[in-house]
């Protein structure tokens, strides 16, 4: 999870209608989101919705505030529900500096750790860690399978620095480079990949900055 920009100006349809999930509200939350759960950072093609912030069973009149609004995966929304209002904003907070994001690949759980304890900070590790662990010690199918495919993005990215640490090249650099831009999935954890390795953070600590 990082943070994440979004356009000032309002789709039309919030202003003309009750609803908070017209066509045009879906189109300018896939372009400003770069077609990325904000949650979870994978890219979402048919399994995404119109997520709330703050949610509208609790915060009826947020329901068609524009900055309220996020586009999220079906899986994460399902997760979060109306549980967990008081998360980081990411339209306001660099989450990616905020909260260390990292895979345990002994335990094969994804961590979570913020020397920042408000409730805020702790409500969105307690949502993050249900979204990447699953809601029991021994994950659900679909929770399985959503881990696997975040360890094996993971891994193909560690496969990209390895190389780039055993033969150091533009080539190589420029590969690693690649899987930073903003459209790129699990940027959160890649970010952490990076500041964990000083000669790897001396080198791309320019590109790890969100808004970059």
């Amino acid at each position: 999870m990082i943070r994440i920009a979004k356009t000032n100006e309002k789709p039309a349809s919030l202003t003309t209608t009750k609803a908070y999930d017209g066509e045009d509200v879906k189109r300018q939350l896939f372009a400003d989101q770069l077609s990325k759960c904000y949650l979870c950072e994978r890219v979402v093609s048919t399994d995404f919705q119109i997520e709330h912030l703050k949610s509208w069973q609790n915060f009826p009149e947020l329901r068609t505030e524009w900055r309220n609004l996020l586009l999220s995966c079906n899986y994460c929304n399902q997760k979060k529900g109306c549980r967990f209002d008081n998360i980081i904003n990411p339209l306001e907070s660099n989450v990616e500096d905020i909260i260390e994001q990292r895979i345990d690949y002994v335990s094969k759980r994804a961590t979570f750790e913020s020397k920042d304890r408000t409730s805020e900070v702790e409500a969105t590790i307690r949502l993050l860690d249900k979204i990447f662990n699953g809601e029991s010690k021994l994950r659900k199918l679909k929770e399985e399978k959503f881990y696997e495919e975040v360890e094996s993005i993971l891994n193909r990215f560690i496969q990209k620095i390895n190389a780039y640490k055993y033969s150091p090249s533009q080539t190589a650099e420029n590969a690693i480079r690649e899987e930073l831009t903003m459209d790129k999935e699990l940027l959160g954890f890649k970010y952490w990949i990076i500041k964990d390795e000083p000669i790897l953070n001396a080198v791309f600590a320019n590109d790890i900055i969100w808004n970059k």
